[in-house]
């Protein structure tokens, strides 16, 4: 490994790290304060909220705080994508030190549902978005 990628694969570590500590005091103020810091499971929302079908949007900018779930990934990360346990740490350092070298990822996936999106596909891309 070059110096280069090592002071990037430090500075991910460490954003990681940060992002962590972030989501275990998130969830220690969430417990305090009885609120909900969970991220929202796809499957239960759709079985409240009626649904026909769906179809292709396309590739669009969308707003961050409009990501309120995901499809499959909801137990890594809390409400506001802070991973919330160390298995995630090789996938986040990855998209984080993409980030950090500029390289171009491909777009997340999601599914609307009125004015909010779920993650199918980008959890951690998300996380280190955010």
């Amino acid at each position: 490994m070059t110096p280069h990628r090592d002071i990037l694969t430090r500075q991910a570590k460490d954003d990681f790290d940060d992002a962590l500590r972030k989501g275990y005091w998130r969830s220690v103020f969430s417990w305090l304060t009885q609120s909900n810091n969970e991220l929202l499971p796809f499957d239960e929302v759709r079985k409240y909220i009626p649904m026909r079908g769906q179809h292709y949007a396309g590739v669009k900018q969308i707003p961050l705080k409009q990501i309120v779930g995901s499809v499959r990934r909801y137990n890594d990360f809390d409400r506001a994508f802070l991973p919330r346990h160390r298995a995630t740490i090789n996938r986040w350092i990855s998209v984080d030190r993409a980030h950090l070298e500029e390289i171009n990822l491909p777009p997340i996936e999601v599914y609307q549902i009125g004015e909010v999106y779920f993650v199918k596909d980008g959890n951690h891309r998300v996380s280190v978005a955010r």
